[in-house]
Formats: structure tokens, C-alpha cells, sequence
């Protein structure tokens, strides 16, 4: 092993990386560098993992090793005297270095050094943090400390970064999650280590950070390698681990960010109230709850809306976080502790009171921006994604806090198995399957609106039972969360303001409404109208002023046995174009014969793959669109306009490939560019890795369900401008004898003048063409407004019958023209050939 001459240090890195060999050239540049300012030059690689264990220097009183989760070295610290005799600590790290010695000769030595590891450094006890995943961790200062503490309490995860000033240099990554207790040397320094590791902690993420409260009678710089002073021990009769062990377990939350109310103590059993004493006896602390973290105060971009955001570990050592509105602490006490019992935190029924004034009263000095919609928010740091269970990604994620009345607020939006799964499992299956495909396309879609600037919209897909419908919904619905009835999916039978809520909580995400046969035919239109157009109900407050709307960004995906027309139709209502435009429907069956499915991946039938995916999709879940969403993420925060740009090019392409030649009504461009939004989601998730299909795949997979839509439809014409030629058609067959008055003779007059024709419209006579004789209808003006129009714009009907070839050309600018009736006179009539009954222009 070479020790080094102590000379200054410059390290160097290359163009490719930190643990990239160094070439001879870029050696030499950087001893040249140095010696161009009349230093000694020095080439200094670390090398991770090194290929052996480092031996103590003869010159070391004590050598510590610091190790990875596998428990392989990483590099060493050790121990020894100076020239003075004081005791200095040195790193010991494996690589290659190169430097001038003094007497100008170059040196090439790889092996281990008296030189430090790249940054951040690793902490000392990654091996026993990742032995003991669900223990509690202790942070002491110094290996020394470590090693004594873990002698201590084995049962706990001890760490160190080091000595007093290596938490700024140290990864505290590994901690997330981890509930953490410091014990800090009994010393200014220590303190100073203690204050500086809660900061780094918080930002690392833990569950919660604790902090020994050190007793009277410890000497100057006592740590818990050091035996306890004899007056504590009551002369070594008192166990030391009797005194020490209650001061770990009881040890308070680290105040540094968080001031209690006055009364209030939390302890690693949980939050207690102490009342002032009222006589000689001591006052009975009270319990309040199980422990929980403050984490901070919440408040929106208006300084309005004011919560507390906390977090705590349940009974099975799960997870969870709730910015609790402070406005509830004015309401009932148990609005709050059922929350808290509801998602996992014991409370005492007895005690709410306590509980409301702690939430109401408690200091912390970290301030969180809260949100309360789910979705794409912007803040200093760059875009942050909110996802409805309160979990945020993007650099800017720990600016923001996601704030609800409910602790268990997107609790569906939870993860289950790994992405490698869930790509075998679920979305292998889709390829080949063009509705599947499809679907699971669209699931991507939602965080896509937002960049883009499109409004919401949504696909129904239609088919008789048992024809696949849901099985393509659950797929989808495994993207986000559990792809069954209790997570993703939900049912169409429910009220507008339920559904309201719903959408605002998938906000830029996913949301799923099976089976519309069970929804009340009185509502399904409003509730389409309101999902696409991105906002709720307008209501008032108690003081009659308007409350705010509630807003969302969503496309849904839909299932049914009928279409939105014929389920308004049970109660004699017309489905609007606007509506049928933004919930588009999609037939069910392939054309394969097999329903949803074209191809069967080895299954034996339909029915076998159906159940299959829903199986997976309630065990592999939520993975997809947390790392799709990392990547977008990322990306967006990179290069926004790049990304626009590119997704926009994406969807002008496939409008310009699927719109056939001539014009098109902008109701079928709204809706190509949503099939096409649809293709640029898919593709993007493959792009990322997430969707394990070949590239172009999704964009096939959208065209066909684009035509299978655009053929239902009848072509690229205006809905409107159809519905118009239909419903004149459809009130001429009804009515063409009952309610028209027939016209004969050879002076065309009214053939029966004695018989009347009951709620006359009408006339209609036969007239010739040249492919023989044809009814002529002859509708009064009034009549065509109010009768045969009703409904619709009745000057725009005339005017689609007239470029169709159905209504005869009137004079001059009229769309009318004159017609001698027998016994009426001259009148303006609407005349309507009788091929628009065949559906042929005249």
C-alpha cells in the first residue's frame, strides 16, 4: 500500500465519466496544468468498488471500514497521531493515482490511498440500515460512537457520516422513508452536528426525525462510547442500558423546524398533553394520539387556505401523509381523528379537543405551497406532477403539498409488483389488440393535456356483454392504480356532483366509467358535457356568494352497451353533436370474431386472456405511469418547447394521414386530434421504456379505431348538418301521407277538396323526372319551423338539404320558392325532393 507525500491535492475527472480510466494524453494535461502554476501536479481516479479489503496502516490506532447495502467496501477512514501527538482522522481510498514526488520523478501507483472518495460520501452503516429494513435508525457523530451504539441497542439501524462537519459531504438518500433519532456528543460541536443533520435529513426525505434530549451530570463531550458518569449509575448499580434505552425511545421530535404549543410533548409513543397543575398533585399527562411527524405549514399562492402537513407510519409500518385543512379544526374534532383512525393513526376518542388545538396551534418555520387538484403545477424549482395520493414528482416536488379534507385521498392511486411485471403481465398482451392497444394508449393521455393546451375529452367503448369492454378499462386502469371495480375503475351510476368530485380528484390522470346502461338517462348528457368542458357546477356559499368551481383536465375512457344517444333516448331526449363529439364511441368488437380481441398470445380463448389481465391488474398496478411520469417529468423540465413541438408534430402528422382528401368539418378535426394525442401518448410510453411495443404500433392501433369511429359516423360532413337531413327524412316517412295534402288532377288541385288533412304540414304531388315520376314535398314556412325543423336550426337545415340536392332551389336568395296551390293561392313553400327517402341526392 503507498502512502503519499503530503502535498497538496487536485483531482481529476474526464470527459467520460468520474470512473472512466484516464488516458496517458489527459494524464499528462493535468499534471501540465499544475505545474504551468508551480505546483506539484497529481492525477487522483477513485475506483468503486475496489478489488480488496484496505489494511490498517502501520501508523493507525483504529481503521473503519465503510460499507455498501452487500456489505462490500467502499473506502475506509482511520485513526492516528500527529507529529504534536493529537489524533487525526484520514480517509483510505482504493484508486489510481499519478503525481510528481518531490524530487520531480512521476509516480503511477493503483492501490489504496490516503486520499478521499468522490462525493457525496457514503455513510458508516449502510450494511446494517439494509439488514435491518424496518428497525429504527440511530445517528450518532463518529464511527467510533457507531460502533458503541450498535454494541448498545442492536436492535436499531446505527449510522454515521462522520465527524462534526461531514454532513454537508454525506448521501443521506438511503434514510427516506426511515424514522431516525439522533444522539448528538454532549459538546457545542455536537449540537452543531445535530442542528446540521435534521436539515439534511428532511431534505432526504425520512418518516420522522427524533433528538435525544441529553440528561444533567454528562461531562464535556460525552458520547456513548464513554462510560456513563458513576453518580448516574447510583455507583454502578443501575444498568447503563436502564438509563440510556428510555432516552432513545423517548426521544421528542427534533424542534429545530417544529415549535410545540405550550403543554404538548410528542414521544416515540406518541402526542400528550400535560395540563397546567391545578393543586398539590402532579398534573396526569394525557394521551392524544400515536406519534406523528409535523412536516409543515400549507398555504396556496393567495396565502388562503392554511393546513398542516403531517406523516406517520400505521400499524403495518405503512406509509402516509395528509395536509390537514386547518379550517377543520372549526368544525367537529371527530372530522379530524376519523380521518387520522381511518388511514392508520391511532387516536383517543376523549382527547379530540387536544388534538384540534395541537393542529391549530403548533410552529413550524418550513412553508409548503398547497394544491388541491391532483396534476401538472409549476414552481421555481420547474413542473411538478401531483399524483391524487399526495405523491409529487419533479425537481420542485418538496415545494408543493397535495391538501384534501381526506387523510386516505387517492388511495387507489397505489403500486403493486414491478414495471418488468407489469409489462409481461399486462401490456404484452396488448399488442396485436387494436382497442387494447388502444386503451392502454389513452392511459397515457392525461398528463398530456396540459402541455398541450387540449381541453378533455373522451372515448366510449360499445359493445354487447361480455365482449372484452372492461377487461380493456381495467388494463387501463392498471397504469395508475388497481385496475379493478375498488381502485381505477368506477361506474357510471352516480349523480353529477359525485362525478364532479371524482374528476377533480384524476385531474391530468385517468378517469374510468364502466358499464353507461347503469346510469340515470336524466343526466348522462350534463355529466358528458361537464367532464369534457373541465369544470363543475357554479354554487353559492351560505352568504349567497360565488363559491369556487371546481377544474380538471381529463380524458375518460367509458364503456357500454348503448351509445350516449340511445341512452338519452329512454327518456326522449336528443343527444347534441357537442356531446357525441366529446364522448366518441368506439365498437367493442374488432372484427375478429373473438369481440375486444384479434390476437390471443398462446391463450386457448377470448375468455381465458379477459380473465387473465383482470387477474394481473389486481396484482401488477400503478408502476407505468409513476416511471412514464418521471420521464415526462424530466423532460418537460428540460426543454418544455422541445417537448411541445414534438408531441405536436406527432398529432399534426396523424391528423394529415387519417383525414381523407377534401374538407372536413372541425368537429371531426377536434376529434382526429384527440385519436392523435392518443397515438403521441403511446408512443411517448414506448419511447421511455414503458410500453414494451414496437415503435408505431400505438399510432395503428389509433388509426383503426379512428376509421371503426369516422365509418359509424357517415363521413367527415358536420354532425349537425346529418342529423338535420335525418330528422326531415325521418318526420317524411312518419308522416308523408297523415300530415301532407295530396295534390292531383290535371290543374294540380287538391285531389279530394272534401277530405281534410289533420295538422296539415303540406302539400305533395307527383311530379316527373327524367328517370320517371317522383313525390314533391311542399312544406309551409311556419310548419317547417315548428314542426318539421323542431329542435334544430331550421334555416341551416334548409340550407344542408340545398348542397345535398334534396331541397329544390328557390328564387333568388330565398330558400323558398312560389307555388300555385288550388284554393290557397300563391305560396312560399320549402320543396323537398322525394329521393332524400332513398338517401340519394337528386
Amino acid at each position: 500500500m503507498s502512502t503519499p507525500p503530503n502535498i497538496p491535492a487536485m483531482a481529476c475527472m474526464n470527459e467520460a465519466g468520474l470512473f472512466s480510466p484516464l488516458t496517458d494524453a489527459e494524464k499528462k494535461s493535468a499534471l501540465a496544468l499544475n505545474a504551468q502554476d508551480g505546483k506539484q501536479g497529481e492525477v487522483w481516479e477513485p475506483i468503486t468498488p475496489p478489488p480488496t479489503e484496505p489494511e490498517m496502516p502501520r501508523s493507525a490506532t483504529a481503521l473503519w471500514v465503510y460499507r455498501d447495502a452487500e456489505g462490500r467496501p467502499l473506502y475506509a477512514r482511520f485513526r492516528r497521531e500527529d507529529e504534536g501527538g493529537h489524533k487525526v482522522v484520514l480517509p483510505l481510498t482504493y484508486g489510481h493515482r499519478v503525481w510528481i514526488d518531490r524530487n520531480g520523478k512521476e509516480r503511477d501507483v493503483t492501490g489504496w490511498h490516503w486520499k478521499q472518495p468522490a462525493k457525496p460520501l457514503p455513510l458508516y452503516g449502510l450494511d446494517r440500515l439494509a439488514a435491518l429494513p424496518d428497525a429504527p435508525v440511530l445517528l450518532v457523530e463518529g464511527e467510533k460512537a457507531a460502533d458503541a451504539a450498535y454494541s448498545l441497542f442492536p436492535d436499531m439501524a446505527v449510522i454515521t457520516s462522520g465527524g462534526s462537519t461531514s454532513v454537508s459531504s454525506a448521501d443521506w438518500s438511503p434514510l427516506a422513508g426511515r424514522r431516525v433519532t439522533i444522539w448528538p456528543d454532549n459538546d457545542a460541536p455536537g449540537e452543531k452536528y445535530a442542528q446540521a443533520a435534521i436539515d439534511a435529513l428532511r431534505n432526504a426525505e425520512t418518516q420522522s426525525v427524533h433528538m435525544v434530549k441529553m440528561p444533567e451530570g454528562l461531562p464535556e463531550g460525552w458520547d456513548l462510547a464513554d462510560d456513563l458518569p458513576m453518580d448516574l449509575t447510583q455507583n454502578g448499580e443501575t444498568p447503563p442500558l436502564k438509563i440510556l434505552r428510555p432516552l432513545v425511545d423517548q426521544a421528542p421530535q427534533a424542534e429545530s423546524n417544529v415549535k410545540m404549543p405550550p403543554g404538548y410533548s410528542m414521544t416515540s409513543r406518541g402526542l400528550y398533553f400535560t395540563p397546567e397543575p391545578t393543586g398539590e398533585l402532579p398534573p396526569v399527562p394525557v394521551w392524544v394520539s400515536a406519534p406523528f411527524e409535523v412536516i409543515a405549514e400549507t398555504r396556496d399562492e393567495g396565502g388562503m387556505g392554511w393546513g398542516l402537513l403531517i406523516n406517520w407510519l400505521d400499524r403495518d409500518r405503512r406509509y402516509h401523509q395528509w395536509a390537514i385543512p386547518k379550517k377543520m379544526v372549526h368544525g367537529e374534532g371527530k372530522d379530524i381523528a376519523g380521518e387520522l383512525e381511518d388511514a392508520g393513526l391511532n387516536c383517543n376518542i376523549s382527547a379530540t379537543r387536544h388534538l384540534r388545538q395541537f393542529i391549530a396551534s403548533v410552529y413550524t418555520r418550513t412553508r409548503l405551497r398547497c394544491v388541491t387538484s391532483s396534476g401538472w403545477h409549476k414552481t421555481e424549482q420547474g413542473p411538478v406532477f401531483v399524483l391524487p395520493n399526495g405523491v409529487t414528482l419533479g425537481a420542485g416536488r418538496k415545494a408543493v403539498a397535495f391538501q384534501t379534507t381526506r387523510a386516505a385521498s387517492g388511495s387507489e392511486y397505489a403500486t403493486a409488483g414491478t414495471l418488468e411485471e407489469w409489462q409481461k403481465e399486462i401490456a404484452v398482451y396488448a399488442s396485436g389488440n387494436s382497442r387494447l392497444l388502444f386503451a392502454l394508449s389513452v392511459a397515457f393521455c392525461g398528463p398530456l393535456l396540459d402541455i398541450l393546451g387540449e381541453q378533455s375529452g373522451g372515448f366510449h367503448i360499445i359493445g354487447k356483454s361480455q365482449s372484452g369492454k372492461s377487461t380493456a378499462l381495467y388494463a387501463a386502469g392498471s397504469v395508475w392504480g388497481k385496475g379493478d371495480r375498488d381502485g381505477m375503475v368506477r361506474s357510471w351510476r352516480g349523480t353529477s356532483n359525485g362525478t364532479e368530485g371524482i374528476a377533480c380528484e384524476t385531474s391530468d390522470t385517468l378517469l374510468i366509467l364502466d358499464e353507461m346502461g347503469q346510469a340515470d338517462s336524466r343526466e348522462v348528457g350534463d355529466i358528458t358535457y361537464m367532464l369534457a368542458n373541465n369544470t363543475g357546477k357554479q354554487r353559492a356559499g351560505r352568504n349567497g356568494e360565488a363559491r369556487a368551481r371546481k377544474t380538471w383536465r381529463s380524458l375518460f375512457l367509458s364503456t357500454g352497451e348503448v351509445t350516449l344517444a340511445t341512452k338519452m333516448g329512454e327518456i326522449g331526449r336528443r343527444a347534441m353533436a357537442g356531446q357525441e363529439v366529446r364522448l366518441v364511441s368506439i365498437q367493442a368488437d374488432a372484427g375478429a370474431g373473438m369481440g375486444l380481441f384479434e390476437a390471443l398470445h398462446d391463450l386457448p380463448s377470448a375468455g381465458e386472456m379477459a380473465d387473465h389481465i383482470r387477474r394481473a391488474a389486481r396484482t401488477c398496478y400503478g408502476t407505468a405511469s409513476r416511471a412514464y411520469l418521471a420521464a415526462l417529468v424530466k423532460e418537460r423540465d428540460d426543454d418544455e418547447a422541445g417537448l411541445t413541438e414534438s408531441i405536436k408534430g406527432l398529432v399534426d402528422k396523424f391528423e394529415s394521414d387519417c383525414l381523407p382528401a377534401g374538407p372536413a368539418d372541425g368537429q371531426v378535426r377536434s376529434v382526429v386530434r384527440r385519436f392523435g394525442l392518443v397515438s403521441a401518448a403511446g408512443e411517448l410510453a414506448v419511447a421511455y421504456d414503458v410500453l414494451p411495443w414496437a415503435r408505431g404500433e400505438a399510432t395503428r392501433a389509433a388509426k383503426a379505431c379512428f376509421q371503426s369511429w369516422l365509418e359509424e359516423r357517415g363521413g367527415t360532413d358536420a354532425a349537425e348538418d346529418r342529423e338535420a337531413i335525418e330528422q326531415i327524412r325521418a318526420f317524411i316517412e312518419q308522416h308523408g301521407e297523415s300530415r301532407f295534402a295530396l295534390l292531383g288532377g290535371p290543374e294540380g288541385e287538391v285531389e279530394n277538396p272534401h277530405s281534410r288533412t289533420v295538422s296539415r304540414v303540406g302539400f305533395r304531388r307527383l311530379t316527373d323526372t327524367p328517370d320517371g315520376s317522383q313525390w314533391e314535398y311542399l312544406i309551409l314556412p311556419e310548419m317547417w319551423r315548428k314542426e318539421v325543423c323542431k329542435g334544430i336550426d331550421a334555416n341551416r337545415a334548409a340550407k344542408v338539404l340545398l348542397e345535398a340536392g334534396y331541397l329544390l332551389p328557390g328564387d333568388g336568395k330565398n330558400l323558398t320558392r312560389y307555388r300555385r296551390i288550388p284554393g290557397e293561392g300563391r305560396l312560399r313553400v320549402y320543396a323537398v325532393s322525394g329521393s332524400i327517402l332513398e338517401g340519394e341526392t337528386a
